[in-house]
């Protein structure tokens, strides 16, 4: 459109484009307890279907971390204020913007991971209700994205005081645009989804040891798992395909494995003596070092390593 057709145009004068008519059944959001942060700016096109694949590729690649599962909510959002001349005019002096608190009744694993949330406009939201409804951003093209966030701040750790609450972690998001907040969303409810809130989960982090020490002509690795949030549940039904070997840095071939009760042993071929080993998680399909299992879980290793004896 011509700047000449636009100059000084306004385009809704008093609401005057505004549809106010109530006709047809009320679309209700509820308490917002669950959260998905996305690297700011990521994009979901509307093609997309936000069931349990869909989330596990955004969170394999390092886009989505799921924040689901709040046992608290608290608004903390600012109000409006207005300015007031000596006639006693009032006039908008200053829009709020909505602010969240959510409270987490966690593991200490879970806690360590919301600690490294703290940032500013790093993260958009995806926004989720107890009867599990999404609330997403629509987009002037019709995709969809989350809400634009601010100050993103984990609070300290809240001890439990005996005969009181118990221990708990809450992070505070601050979200910076109001057209967002007022106009621009959509809200997808749980009865045209395929899965709950609680079922995107973020990455669960998982510590490898060696059972048996990598020697000279050996032709197995001897692998354990244990998740880090307890340090005693092991991690079942894997297969050579979530697993990366390497031999002073190259690739090893695995040929197959086997498992009892979350211990592997991997077939490869004979190491030497000197050979610095290092064993992962690893979905080389996807060169992601966060595995997605069938079950939907998705896993993260430390990078395990030893020198061959």
């Amino acid at each position: 459109m011509a700047l000449s057709d636009i100059a000084n145009k306004v385009n809704s004068c008093s609401g005057g484009s505004a549809s106010t008519g109530r006709l047809g059944c009320n679309i209700e959001f509820g308490t917002p307890l669950h959260l998905i942060g996305l690297k700011a700016g990521t994009i979901i096109p509307a093609s997309s279907d936000l069931d349990l694949a869909y989330m596990n590729g955004l969170v394999q690649n390092g886009v989505a971390i799921p924040l689901t599962g709040a046992d608290v909510f608290e608004p903390l959002s600012g109000e409006d204020t207005m300015f007031t001349a000596s006639s006693g005019v009032e006039k908008l002096n200053l829009k709020g913007l909505p602010k969240y608190k959510l409270t987490y009744y966690a593991s200490h694993q879970f806690y360590k991971e919301i600690a490294k949330l703290e940032g500013f406009k790093n993260l958009d939201f995806l926004i989720g209700d107890h009867e599990g409804n999404w609330k997403l951003v629509k987009r002037s093209d019709g995709d969809y994205a989350g809400f634009s966030a601010g100050m993103v701040l984990p609070e300290m750790t809240k001890e439990r005081v005996q005969g009181g609450d118990p221990e708990s972690k809450s992070i505070i998001v601050q979200f910076l645009s109001r057209k967002e907040w007022d106009e621009n969303y959509d809200i997808f409810l749980r009865e045209n989804l395929s899965n709950d809130p609680e079922e995107f989960q973020g990455v669960n982090p998982v510590t490898l040891a060696f059972d048996v020490a990598p020697s000279d002509t050996d032709t197995t690795l001897v692998v354990s798992t244990v998740l880090d949030a307890d340090g005693t549940t092991v991690v079942e039904g894997l297969d050579e395909n979530d697993f990366l070997v390497t031999a002073d840095g190259a690739t090893v071939a695995i040929s197959a494995s086997a498992e009892v009760n979350g211990v592997y042993t991997l077939t490869v071929p004979a190491i030497s003596a000197g050979e610095v080993i290092a064993v992962q998680l690893y979905d080389s399909s996807a060169n992601k070092n966060v595995i997605i299992q069938t079950s939907g879980y998705t896993y993260r290793s430390n990078v395990l390593t030893a020198t061959v004896v």
